[in-house]
């Protein structure tokens, strides 16, 4: 039996388990040979007789072990036999020759099993890749290619492959040296995966082989919705150092949100883009609070659009700046742009822009000419830092002359507004209607949902997201969104994935949800599974419930 207690993507760590007894995942079949016998603190040993068995140390477990038998080969027509809770990558081995194979391979065979089932993949592991494998969804790997290595004279480092002679490492301590290697990456996999952060350990990795490069460019190319329906929409924070952030499933997600869900208020007419800044949120930044300054100056500034313009995100409106990614990325900065850069940022200015502004101010500094090619607006850093006085100078000028040709809308519409976007963005469309009726109450960004004197939710600079009191979630069930389906029993803690019935598959780990019974409301909490992780798995924590209603 399977338990996955962390997650980080397509990547796990918990327990397999029978009866009393269990092993963590991900771990190392070490192979059980004369020549290499595995360590006396192996949990898993591989040996060869009449064929591949796999044991531990623990009796109870050796006969649950041995029976995982499940080889797949994705050209043939048959399906795998999944008796067990182990699939093996059939001649994983010849899968390092070609990146597509590869990733097409590790694709199907998770689809075909399920998420409630281990992928072994033999002949694959070292030290570079390892964090790599796990992203991919492999839960054990073996120590056969170490050994390979280890007799050829290479040593094994998380940076690549180097001839252990030229490092001045002696053949007699090489086999020790590169399974420390092992057990050191081992133990770094299982806390990234624990604190969510594997996806940046392995783009440092992958730099280490091309087939590395090319496995995750693919996986990331071209099966994003594989990965992203595994993708938490909250998370630590974390850096984006490489050209493969911008491919990162939760940094793609932001920007596809934006382009589906997004759309500026229609008494929104002036559409401000404005530079990011290196602390986050944006608005406790230092540059960010000269940028309100000046719309606090301005007696009609509910008329304008705030855009913030970064790399890798595109454009943030201002009121997505407390979610999940815009409040936890952080990149180097050069003034430097590279045309995929610049292309994506484009992309979605236009985007942007196609919403009928009447007037679009960039004071953006050096990033206003790539801008400036795509829209028609007033520059009004005009080659100065975005935050010079004289650039903050002109920028109030404009504002106020612009924002006086424009309709004033009170300020209490333009909050209730802000959040009604928020909610589209964080529900679907259809979430907007949570602000239907509704006021906002509360100093930014603590903010309420209220209606008829009752809390529906609150956003929270903790959670960076609207959470949900139980009349909120009435709402979403209202409209079947993020709706869970449970028995008929009681929730008297966490919801585990054993009581689930059904579960939106729009369900990502760390939504708000909503929980029904016998199709009425019976709590509501946030979600440690995808949705279809719950409705595949027999075990583990699903909801972390937060309010929940009794049965009648």
């Amino acid at each position: 039996m399977i338990e996955v207690i962390d997650r980080s993507g397509l990547a796990r760590a918990g327990k397999w388990m029978t009866e009393s007894t269990f092993i963590e995942f991900p771990n190392i079949v070490y192979s059980d040979t004369v020549s290499f016998p595995a360590p006396p603190n192996a949990e898993l040993r591989a040996s060869w007789n009449d064929g591949l068995i796999i044991s531990s140390c623990s009796a109870q477990l050796s006969k649950f072990i041995s029976d995982i038998h499940a080889p797949f080969d994705r050209k043939s027509q048959n399906e795998p036999v999944l008796d067990g809770d182990v699939a093996i990558l059939d001649n994983s081995f010849e899968l390092r020759r070609d990146a597509r194979s590869f990733s097409d391979s590790i694709v199907a065979l998770r689809s075909k099993i399920g998420y409630n089932k281990l992928i072994f993949a033999p002949g694959l592991m070292e030290p570079s890749n390892m964090a790599l494998l796990a992203y991919c969804g492999i839960d054990l790997f073996d120590n056969s290619r170490v050994l390979y290595a280890t007799a050829k004279g290479f040593v094994l480092l998380p940076s690549g492959t180097y001839k252990a002679s030229d490092l001045g490492i002696s053949q007699e301590s090489l086999l020790e040296r590169n399974m420390t290697e092992v057990s050191n990456e081992l133990a770094l996999v299982k806390y990234m995966i624990r604190t969510g952060r594997l996806r940046e350990l392995v783009e440092t990795r992958v730099n280490a082989s091309a087939w590395a490069v090319a496995s995750l460019r693919l996986l990331d190319l071209e099966y994003y919705s594989f990965q992203e329906r595994y993708t938490p929409v909250t998370g630590s924070e974390f850096y984006c150092n490489s050209k493969s952030s911008l491919m990162r499933p939760d940094v793609r997600r932001f920007r596809e949100r934006i382009i589906e869900r997004w759309e500026p208020p229609k008494h929104k007419k002036i559409l401000l883009m404005i530079p990011c800044s290196a602390k986050k949120p944006y608005y406790t930044s230092k540059s960010h609070r000269l940028f309100e300054e000046v719309l606090l100056s301005i007696p009609n500034s509910c008329a304008i659009q705030e855009l913030i313009i970064t790399s890798p995100l595109g454009t943030v409106p201002r009121e997505f700046e407390t979610f999940y990614p815009a409040s936890q990325y952080d990149i180097p900065v050069t003034g430097n742009w590279d045309l995929e850069e610049i292309d994506m940022i484009q992309n979605l200015v236009r985007h942007a822009a196609s919403f009928g502004f009447e007037k679009i101010v960039c004071n953006l500094g050096s990033e206003s000419e790539f801008v400036q090619e795509v829209v028609d607006c007033i520059d009004t850093s005009d080659g100065n830092s975005a935050t010079s006085p004289e650039a903050l100078s002109k920028l109030r000028e404009v504002l106020m002359e612009e924002c006086q040709k424009v309709e004033k809308v009170p300020r209490s519409v333009d909050r209730i507004e802000m959040v009604r976007s928020m909610c589209r963005y964080q529900f679907g469309k259809e979430g907007g209607a949570m602000l239907d009726g509704a006021s906002v109450v509360g100093k930014y960004p603590y903010l309420k949902i209220m209606r008829d004197g009752v809390q529906l939710g609150m956003l929270t600079p903790e959670r960076g997201m609207i959470s949900l009191t139980l009349e909120g979630a009435e709402v979403l069930s209202q409209l079947n969104l993020n709706v869970i389906e449970i028995g008929d029993f009681d929730l008297t803690g966490s919801l585990f994935s054993v009581g689930i019935v059904s579960a939106d598959e729009r369900i990502r780990p760390g939504d708000e949800v909503v929980i029904r019974r016998n199709g009425e409301l019976a709590g509501t909490g946030v979600s440690l599974m995808s949705g279809s992780e719950m409705a595949d798995s027999r075990r583990g924590e699903a909801v972390k419930v937060r309010h929940k209603i009794k049965k009648k």
